[in-house]
């Protein structure tokens, strides 16, 4: 029984003994389940709420709903700075400060915000 061995850690050793793979949640929660159970005899409750936080954190790809992939390039080079308050500003004026999906604002009682084309937690790079 390995005390030192958290969920982080045993999702993170999942993902990069399949590095470059887009695996699924059925595939990879029931081995992390298993895995974590052997090594430290306890139950890991929510193994999907740990890959999407590590998704989120930019270390796996998310590519789809519940599927998800390391690559170790990907993390190199990942920038999760979010934008300038330049930017942002240029971005608000561009869309006359409103959600450029629903169109409503601050007089609608929506809180807007800057995201990239494809938003950093799903894999986006600009």
């Amino acid at each position: 029984m390995d005390k030192e061995f958290t969920q982080e850690k045993i999702i993170k050793e999942y993902y990069m003994n399949n590095a470059g793979k887009s695996v699924c949640h059925k595939d990879s929660v029931p081995w992390l389940m298993k895995e974590y159970k052997k090594r430290t005899n306890k139950v890991f409750a929510d193994p999907d709420r740990g890959i999407r936080k590590l998704s989120q954190q930019g270390f796996l790809i998310k590519e789809g709903k519940g599927v998800y992939k390391y690559d170790s390039e990907y993390i190199k080079h990942r920038e999760l700075e979010d934008f300038s308050p330049e930017t942002k500003k240029a971005i608000f004026e561009r869309d006359g400060y409103k959600c450029v999906i629903c169109g409503k604002g601050k007089k609608e009682g929506v809180e807007i915000h800057a995201d990239h084309i494809k938003p950093k937690d799903l894999g986006g790079l600009f």
